[in-house]
C-alpha cells in the first residue's frame, strides 16, 4: 500500500512538476524529494547496484560518483518525459526533440526489406518514439506489456498506458506489445506483427538489451567487456527477412533538461550465423551505450545479462 501511495505521487504529482521547473529547481526536486523520500524506488540500494555494475565496466574512473548520481536523475528526467511532451506545444516539442543522421535510415529503406531500428535504453529513449513521428518517420515499435501486467503498481500501469497511447497517436504504424514472460502464444503474435511490418518496408524499433529472464529466444555475446546474455528473437526475424540494422538512440543534450538528440548510426546487413549477427548488435548497443555511459537505464538490470548469473 505504502508504495502504491508513493507511486502515485511519483507519477502524477512529481513527474508533471519535472516537467515544467525550472533546472535548478528540478535539481532540488530530483535529490531531496524523489531521492530522500524513496518515490519510485529504495534509492540507497539502487545506487549501490548502479555503482556496483558501473565499476565492473570502469574500475578505475575517477568519474564514477558523478556517472552513478547522474544515472539516478536521467531516470528520473526519463520518467518526467511523458509529462515534458503531453505538456508542451507541438512547436515547443520539435525544438527540444532533434535528429541527426535521417540519412541512415532512408539508406536501408532503399533495400525495400524494412529496417530495424536498434535501440537500447539510453538517454530519453522514450521521447525517441515521439521525435521519430514529430519529424516525419513512421515506424513500428515492439513495447511490453507494461501496462496489463500486475506485477506492477496501477499508478504506474496507468502512468504506461498513457505513455503507450501516446506513442501510438505519434508513430503512425502498430505499437507491438511483447509479453514480459514466456508466453508463446503473445509471442508469436508478436513475430507475426514485426514480420508484416518489416516485409511492408516499414521501420521497426526495438531495444536489445532486455533483461534475458523475460524472454525465451536469446544468445550468449561479449557485451561491455562482460560474457552475457541477450534477447535473439527480433534479431532473427531481421536476419531471415534480409531487413538492414539502423542503430540509434537519444542521448539528453545536458544535465538537467529536457532536450535530446536522437542520432541514427550507418546500417548493417545481418548475413552471418545467429550468434555473429547477435554479437554485431551488441556491440552497436555497446557503442552507444560507452558514448554516454550515465545515461545508460539498466545497470541496475546489468547483473541479470551476465551468464554467471544463477537465474538466467
Amino acid at each position: 500500500m505504502v508504495r502504491e501511495i508513493k507511486h502515485w505521487i511519483y507519477y502524477f504529482l512529481l513527474l508533471p512538476l519535472l516537467a515544467i521547473l525550472p533546472p535548478k529547481l528540478l535539481k532540488k526536486l530530483i535529490i531531496k524529494v524523489i531521492f530522500r523520500f524513496n518515490f519510485k524506488y529504495d534509492q540507497l540500494e539502487k545506487t549501490r547496484i548502479v555503482r556496483e555494475s558501473i565499476q565492473m565496466v570502469y574500475p578505475d574512473d575517477p568519474d564514477l560518483d558523478w556517472k552513478v548520481e547522474q544515472n539516478l536523475v536521467c531516470g528520473a528526467l526519463m520518467d518526467a518525459s511523458t509529462w515534458k511532451f503531453l505538456l508542451s506545444s507541438t512547436a515547443k516539442r520539435k525544438r527540444f526533440i532533434k535528429i541527426e543522421g535521417r540519412e541512415y535510415l532512408e539508406q536501408a529503406l532503399e533495400t525495400g526489406k524494412g529496417a530495424l531500428l536498434l535501440i537500447g535504453h539510453t538517454g530519453s529513449f522514450v521521447s525517441s518514439f515521439w521525435g521519430l513521428g514529430l519529424h516525419g518517420i513512421p515506424f513500428g515499435i515492439l513495447a511490453n506489456d507494461a501496462p496489463v501486467n500486475p506485477d506492477f503498481s496501477r499508478a504506474y500501469r496507468l502512468f504506461a498506458r498513457i505513455t503507450i497511447n501516446t506513442i501510438k497517436k505519434y508513430c503512425r504504424e502498430p505499437v507491438v506489445a511483447f509479453p514480459l514472460g514466456r508466453d508463446n502464444a503473445l509471442a508469436s503474435s508478436a513475430v507475426r506483427q514485426v514480420k508484416s511490418l518489416l516485409a511492408a518496408n516499414k521501420p521497426v524499433v526495438a531495444a536489445l538489451d532486455v533483461p534475458p529472464y523475460l524472454t525465451s529466444s536469446k544468445e550468449q555475446v561479449l557485451f561491455l567487456d562482460q560474457e552475457c546474455i541477450m534477447p535473439s528473437g527480433f534479431i532473427r526475424i531481421a536476419a531471415k527477412i534480409g531487413s538492414p540494422i539502423v542503430p540509434f538512440y537519444a542521448a539528453w543534450d545536458k544535465p538537467f533538461s529536457h532536450n535530446c538528440t536522437i542520432r541514427f548510426q550507418e546500417p548493417f546487413i545481418l548475413n552471418s550465423s545467429t550468434s555473429k549477427n547477435m554479437q554485431m548488435c551488441a556491440e552497436a548497443v555497446d557503442r552507444m551505450i560507452r558514448k554516454h555511459p550515465e545515461q545508460w537505464f539498466h545497470w541496475e538490470a546489468f547483473p541479470h545479462f551476465l551468464v554467471k548469473n544463477p537465474n538466467i
